[in-house]
């Protein structure tokens, strides 16, 4: 059986506009075998406003270990290049958000 390394420090990549783009990314770095996490804060609207598999008004986070951040990044940066410009981004009411 292989050994299950633990990893203690993750890093958030910068935040992404909806599921499809954290499907993408993390497709990628699954791929390379670089292990993430995909967080999104649906809280304040219960499950949120859902269209497809986009929920807008919220940010999507891809956390990973410390010592992939930088090919993880590398990753984020050729799949979303200048997309969050090609599309405004929905407003929310949520200070938070």
């Amino acid at each position: 059986m292989s050994e299950v390394k633990s990893y203690t420090n993750w890093k958030s990549l910068p935040p992404l506009g909806g599921g499809v783009w954290a499907a993408m990314v993390t497709e990628v770095l699954d791929n390379e075998g670089i292990p993430n996490l995909v967080k999104t804060d649906l809280s304040s609207g219960g499950l949120g406003v859902v269209t497809g598999t986009d929920t807008l008004g919220k940010a999507w986070r891809i956390q990973v270990p410390e010592e992939f951040y930088a090919r993880a990044l590398e990753i984020h940066e050729s799949i979303q290049g200048d997309a969050e410009h090609a599309e405004p981004t929905e407003e929310t009411d949520d200070p938070s958000a």
